[in-house]
């Protein structure tokens, strides 16, 4: 059974979506998580706007121009180019260096591994939709 092109889109936004929620979930109320949660807050936005886009009951062709034009993939696209992950674990690595206590370290470093994780995981998505854009 062929998908239709808005069925696609629903599909890829709602997949983006949820690995969205699971993120802000995930770093909500943690200080040292803020300024990445502030990015995929943005990326929520975006996907937002789409979702909206997709509703307005637009004729395939038309959709596709409309997603594709819209203020929402161009933002989509530029959040997915920065690296908010990087320079997250660039400072708690300098933090982790300062701390003495072995557990700390080790917990720090855990830490960051699950945020990366999570954040690679909804970049994938993100990236999965771009293409989808690109068709």
């Amino acid at each position: 059974m062929r998908q239709t092109i808005k069925a696609k889109h629903e599909l890829r936004l709602h997949e983006l979506k949820k690995a969205v929620n699971e993120f802000l979930e995930f770093t909500e109320n943690l200080t040292l998580l803020q300024t990445v949660n502030e990015k995929v807050q943005e990326m929520a936005q975006a996907v937002d706007m789409l979702q909206q886009v997709l509703q307005q009951g637009l004729a395939a062709n038309k959709l596709v121009k409309a997603m594709s034009d819209s203020e929402a993939a161009a933002l989509l696209d530029e959040l997915v180019d920065t690296d908010a992950v990087s320079e997250l674990e660039a400072y708690m690595l300098s933090v982790a260096g300062s701390v003495e206590n072995a557990e700390v370290t080790q917990f720090l470093t855990e830490i960051m591994d699950k945020v990366e994780h999570k954040y690679n995981l909804l970049l994938e998505k993100a990236h999965a939709y771009n293409a989808l854009l690109k068709d």
